[in-house]
């Protein structure tokens, strides 16, 4: 049963935020609507996130908000904004722990939870790529909660597949396309009933297995859709209503079939299509199939660095005090509706739950801001951490969390080992291979590589195209810097030999270059307050990315002060001097030598 208090206000910050934009002053919306006491104002309740409102209290702001906008999609739009304009809210912080649409999609349950008390929403095909559509597609089943009537609920449908569309747009893609394949609103009800459609007079009426209306520009009745009978499949072991469906006429026994209406006819009303030739009314739940863009190419390949195993939920924690948050809110509801009752039987009983009210008011007040302030902590260390963990080994990052420091605040000249390292010959893989199957080499050679990094200590500074730019000796120093990156360069020489037969199924002959340079860098944070990356700069990287570029397949090359500070055991041959821009004297080179 669907309680009174049933929409978080959240929904109504996002429409007052839509008429502010579009007509660019205020609005009124609230004027006249009943709240509980003890608020200064209607806006300073219904634009307070933390608070719950009635379905009746929803419907009349929303209607009166398109009145005033005076915009035929008004419903949709008004969804689509809550991206653009940020109005949803303390929500925003997933924005910054989200790495693509796949995560808000994904946690589409647990927020749905925290706007509305009116339906659940299950994820019954999780985001993937559909290699026939090229778009990451997800399906969901939306299903009104027992007692709520979903036909009351039919321009809060346009609205929720707004706020659905606009979730990709948050990392700068298209907003996302979605397929209603079935809506268990009944025909009849809304576009007879509802104040959007009853001033046409459609008329709608189902008879004989015909759905008609009359065409309110000729005059005319017309049929515009039929009585099927919907047929369940098996999806991943559920039976589910996916729009598969029979005539009646041919069915002997409907026992497992389900009556619903099939739209057979595209009808527009006013400007605006309102029915859709193959929609699915009258089924018992919302079937949307989402398809979006998926995140580029070179995005891709940078987020292969952040494969590996364990890797925390870094939205939990946030889910859980929101969480928290909405089971405080809705004991306070509970509060008030008793508040309400004792008043209108006993006075003195009235004056002591307003007094215990306003108690627990303030108690609340001062949870919601603990609980900002936690909200607020809690999103620094994440952003601490997904800081480290995108450079250091796990057991560097947990000796730097272990303090107080933040990476690279000030920059500094240190001695530190670079390493450069590039797959040879890798453009002609490029041409030669389909996106997803280059994707699928690089992310297992990326994961093993950057493995290979973590076991040594080093310092991933980035991915380039095929390459990698690590640095040993910061921010934790160590003395044997130029050790740890020759070891680490062997293993790397010796992985590949074992990664040599997956490449070779592509008629590739898999092999990197490796170079290897010690000298003064400067390290640190470089960029602007909208971004700053961590880094080294100087002519001592110029040195060992030259190194690289000479180094043939299974060659790795290094300079004459790395080799001064290996160990007897590394033997090395030399290879002459090079010219680097920049450098005034020629730079000693070294080849390692290791067993192939």
């Amino acid at each position: 049963m669907t309680p009174l208090d049933c929409i978080s206000n959240r929904n109504l910050k996002i429409i007052d935020a839509y008429v502010k934009n579009r007509l660019g002053h205020g609005y009124n919306l609230f004027q006249g609507l009943p709240r509980p006491d003890g608020y200064p104002s209607a806006e300073s309740f219904f634009l307070n996130e933390d608070q719950w409102t009635t379905y009746d209290n929803f419907n009349r702001v929303f209607r009166r908000a398109k009145k005033e906008v005076g915009e035929a999609d008004f419903f949709f739009n008004c969804g689509l904004s809550s991206a653009q304009l940020r109005s949803w809210g303390r929500f925003h912080y997933f924005v910054r722990v989200f790495a693509s649409p796949v995560d808000g999609y994904r946690k589409l349950p647990f927020f749905n939870k925290n706007f509305n008390d009116t339906k659940e929403i299950n994820i019954i095909h999780p985001p993937g790529y559909d290699p026939s559509l090229k778009k990451i597609k997800t399906v969901l089943k939306i299903t009104f909660h027992h007692g709520f009537d979903p036909n009351v609920d039919y321009i809060g449908d346009a609205f929720m597949r707004g706020i659905l569309s606009a979730i990709p747009t948050i990392w700068h893609l298209p907003p996302a396309k979605i397929a209603q394949l079935l809506s268990p609103y009944d025909p009849v009800a809304v576009f007879n009933k509802d104040p959007e459609f009853a001033g046409s007079r459609l008329d709608v009426q189902v008879n004989h297995g015909q759905m008609s209306l009359q065409d309110p520009d000729t005059g005319e009745r017309m049929n515009v859709g039929k009585e099927i009978l919907l047929e369940p499949e098996t999806f991943k072991g559920e039976e589910l209503f996916l729009g598969k469906y029979k005539d009646p006429h041919t069915v002997k026994t409907p026992e497992n079939l389900k009556k619903a209406i099939l739209i057979t006819r595209n009808f527009s009303l006013d400007g605006q299509r309102i029915l859709k030739e193959g929609e699915i009314f009258k089924a018992p739940y919302c079937i949307l199939r989402i398809t979006f863009d998926r995140m580029s190419f070179r995005h891709r390949i940078s987020e292969a660095s952040r494969l590996k195993k364990g890797k925390p939920d870094s939205g939990l924690a946030l889910t859980e005090i929101i969480d928290q948050l909405r089971e405080s809110i809705k004991d306070k509801n509970r509060a008030n509706r008793e508040l309400r009752k004792a008043r209108d039987s006993l006075e003195i009983k009235v004056r002591q739950r307003t007094a215990e009210l306003e108690e627990a008011r303030e108690n609340l007040i001062r949870l919601n801001e603990e609980l900002e302030k936690k909200v607020n902590e809690q999103l620094l260390e994440l952003k601490r951490h997904d800081q480290l963990r995108r450079y250091l080994s796990p057991n560097l990052a947990k000796t730097i969390l272990a303090t107080d420091e933040i990476l690279g605040a000030e920059p500094q000249r240190k001695l530190l080992s670079v390493v450069f390292t590039d797959i040879r010959g890798f453009s002609k893989v490029t041409d030669s291979l389909e996106p997803e199957e280059l994707f699928q080499l690089l992310s297992h050679y990326f994961s093993v590589m950057i493995e290979t990094v973590h076991q040594y200590d080093g310092t991933l500074n980035k991915i380039i195209g095929d390459g990698l730019l690590v640095f040993f000796g910061d921010p934790v120093p160590m003395e044997d810097h130029a050790e740890r990156a020759v070891q680490m360069a062997v293993h790397m020489q010796e992985t590949v030999q074992r990664l040599k037969q997956d490449w070779n199924r592509f008629d590739h002959e898999l092999g990197i270059g490796i170079g290897i340079n010690t000298g003064y860098v400067t390290v640190g944070n470089v960029g602007s307050d909208m971004h700053r990356d961590y880094t080294i700069i100087g002519n001592q990287v110029n040195v060992a990315s030259r190194l690289e570029n000479l180094a043939k397949a299974g060659e790795i090359l290094i300079s004459r002060r790395t080799l001064s500070l290996l160990n007897d055991r590394q033997s090395a041959t030399e290879m002459g001097d090079i010219a680097v821009k920049g450098i005034h004297n020629p730079i000693r080179t070294y080849r390692v030598e290791w067993e192939s």
